[in-house]
């Protein structure tokens, strides 16, 4: 009977390739992930070395506690055990190898080396000069550790029935494999985190992926694999919201669509920290310090480089000056001027990418320049947001542009519902319209506006690609003009349209400062009342230390003893100008959960969650739990609540915005 089951399988998969029509998609495995305690003994000094550890992988690293230091460490891998590649060292320097710190990326990404990709291994041997524990971390992408039945369910996703239309590009956009025929959806799970964009690329940093291994003897066939583990490598590994590039190249002059979001888009990469949300990365695939990139991946970065530039307008000879958002070589605030197409090195202290390869971006910039015919360069304001206010007038603002030959132009200022204000036209090879905010007489509002720049050559070339920008008029965007920097931003303008804050006075919010418990009071009382939840008349608490208090604020004390979510901090005393703790917060959201009586919070502590509040009292824990299980909180990293930090207004926000979405309240209820 198995031999019989066995025959109809197989016949049955013989019958799919005859039947017409029907075809086999390249869907990459599902990825593994996994570690290890490497081993080795502590008391050992010196160089050590692990025994060989027997792991099914494709690429692996290690990981350490923050704080530490891992040390010089080195890998090598063996399909048998008995022959082996060479050594190669982990790149544990890796700050600038990653998200942008202002970043919730940032936040949530933990410290580890970057892979080493090491083909299909089924053995590893680690060695270091470390006093301190690391972890060995490994990813599988070949799918050799699937079971049968998970191959035969594999099988079937691959299949697909008829053709697949061919992708219609612009003539000028270069052909390249896209995310879903390497596994790019793969590699981020099923819930991905939503990527941010920039306002605008001005620049394009140069990486080689250096991930160890072959080097640059990879295969054309192991390409596709070989991004596949470097991505699940980021977000499983390194806690990544996507592989950190946007573009790679290999040394066959294939060129692969990396970070989703788009490849004409914006989306903010996680390849050059601390100017990532001012550029785009791509990555030579392969170790560039002594040997350059061949001569056909150079041919595919001028293709890739010449398009993606001109998207943006980006001129590849000029230099531009950006701020830093913290980098191992700049620090947050300065600023730097780059040029618009530079090595990963001018930002951070890295050898990325290679010397060779950095020896070949001044005549890569030359050669970019001139392909594709004429270009716009820029047309966006030399400063902002555009400063002022309806009420005071705005500064006028110059708004340069630049041809790359000589050209009749027009340039064309619209409002968020593309109805246009003010137009300029001129001939040259550059342009300054100046606009101060008025159209026919009449100041317009602050908001978000359009420029758009188009142009043809007197010498009778095709157009340019018309420039197309999205520029702010304003100091700031209402109702607050101190939070446009935080990343509470969003939750801030919510509970604001949901009448919870009318922030600290004279247009602010105050983000960064602490919540006070009085201020906590009202804002959950008000909380309250948004869910349409039945209040009592305040009654009298027995504090005796709130009379000093705004009367609204003892109100939202007096109710909330009332409605049983607090009892002060004795029987007699509410301390009203006391800091809000974490945990502090955490009671008083499971406790307003509880009384709301819309749905019982889960049970369970959270000492599997986090691990920095193990030895709080047990209802804390469980009450950290309850709002890590809603949704409400996801800690200050993945492993860690930072119990005893102080809330601060910015994440009162968020605090209340998430119960609020929690029960389907959105922006537009106001």
């Amino acid at each position: 009977m198995r031999v019989w089951r066995w025959m109809a399988g197989s016949t049955l998969a013989v019958a799919i390739f005859v039947v017409p029509g029907l075809s086999l998609t390249d869907v990459p495995p599902p990825a593994e992930r996994g570690s290890f305690e490497i081993p080795h003994p502590e008391d050992q000094t010196g160089v050590w070395i692990t025994p060989a550890v027997e792991v099914t992988t494709t690429a692996v690293g290690v990981s350490w506690n923050t704080g530490t230091d891992p040390g010089d460490v080195s890998v090598r891998a063996s399909e048998d055990g008995t022959e082996w590649g060479p050594w190669t060292e982990l790149h544990t320097e890796v700050a600038d190898h990653g998200p942008d710190s202002t970043t919730s990326e940032a936040r949530a990404a933990r410290p580890a080396s970057d892979p080493v990709y090491v083909g299909q291994a089924e053995y590893v041997q680690f060695r270091g000069n470390g006093s301190e524990p690391v972890q060995a971390e490994w990813v599988e992408t070949a799918g050799r550790r699937m079971n049968l039945l998970d191959r035969v369910s594999h099988f079937f996703d691959r299949l697909t029935w008829g053709e697949k239309d061919p992708v219609v590009a612009q003539p000028d956009t270069p052909a390249m494999i896209t995310r879903a025929e390497w596994g790019g959806d793969a590699c981020i799970g099923p819930e991905p985190h939503e990527l941010g964009y920039a306002d605008r690329v001005q620049a394009m940093f140069v990486h080689h992926t250096n991930h160890g291994g072959n080097e640059n003897g990879y295969s054309a066939a192991e390409v596709k694999d070989l991004i596949y583990a470097i991505c699940t490598y980021h977000v499983q590994v390194r806690e990544f919201w996507d592989i950190g590039y946007n573009f790679l190249v290999d040394k066959y002059g294939v060129i692969y669509e990396g970070r989703r979001g788009g490849v004409d888009s914006t989306v903010i990469g996680a390849h050059t920290g601390g100017f990532n949300s001012y550029s785009t990365g791509v990555g030579f695939i392969g170790d560039h310090q002594s040997a350059a990139p061949t001569a056909a991946a150079q041919e595919a970065f001028k293709r890739l480089a010449a398009w993606k530039l001109d998207v943006h307008h980006v001129d590849p000879n000029a230099t531009v000056t950006l701020e830093s958002l913290e980098s191992t070589l700049y620090p947050e605030g300065q600023m730097v001027t780059f040029r618009t197409v530079s090595g990963h090195r001018d930002a951070a202290s890295t050898a990325c990418p290679g010397n060779a390869c950095y020896s070949l971006i001044n005549p890569l910039r030359a050669a970019v320049a001139p392909i594709g015919g004429p270009k716009i360069y820029g047309g966006w304001p030399a400063s902002e947001p555009i400063e002022g206010l309806p009420s005071t007038g705005y500064t006028p603002s110059l708004f340069p542009v630049r041809f790359s030959e000589l050209m009749d132009w027009r340039f064309t200022i619209s409002d968020e519902f593309g109805i246009d204000l003010v137009s300029f036209t001129g001939s040259g090879t550059d342009a300054a319209p100046v606009w101060d905010g008025t159209a026919n007489g009449v100041v317009q509002p602050v908001g978000d506006y359009r420029v758009i720049v188009t142009a043809v050559p007197v010498s009778g070339a095709p157009p340019p690609r018309p420039a197309l920008f999205e520029f702010q008029l304003g100091s700031y965007y209402p109702p607050f003009s101190d939070d446009d920097d935080s990343i509470h931003a969003a939750d801030i303008s919510l509970i604001f349209n949901a009448g919870l804050t009318a922030g600290c006075g004279e247009n602010r919010y105050c983000p960064g400062a602490a919540v006070a418990r009085w201020e906590m009071a009202v804002f959950l009382v008000r909380t309250w009342e948004k869910l349409g939840l039945p209040l009592f008349d305040a009654a009298q608490t027995g504090f005796d230390d709130i009379g000093d208090v705004l009367p609204s604020g003892r109100d939202a004390i007096a109710r909330l003893a009332q409605l049983g979510i607090t009892s002060g901090t004795s029987p007699t005393a509410f301390s009203p100008y006391g800091a809000v703790s974490r945990w502090q917060m955490a009671l008083f959201l499971s406790a307003f959960w509880q009384q709301a009586g819309i749905f019982d919070p889960p049970d369970g502590s959270a000492s599997d969650l986090f691990v920095d509040i193990q030895g709080l009292p047990e209802h804390v824990q469980q009450a950290i739990g309850q709002i890590a299980t809603l949704g409400i909180t996801s800690g200050t990293s993945p492993t860690t609540y930072d119990p005893f930090g102080t809330v601060t207004r910015e994440q009162m926000a968020t605090f209340l915005a998430r119960m609020l979405q929690r029960l389907g309240w959105t922006a537009e209820e106001q």
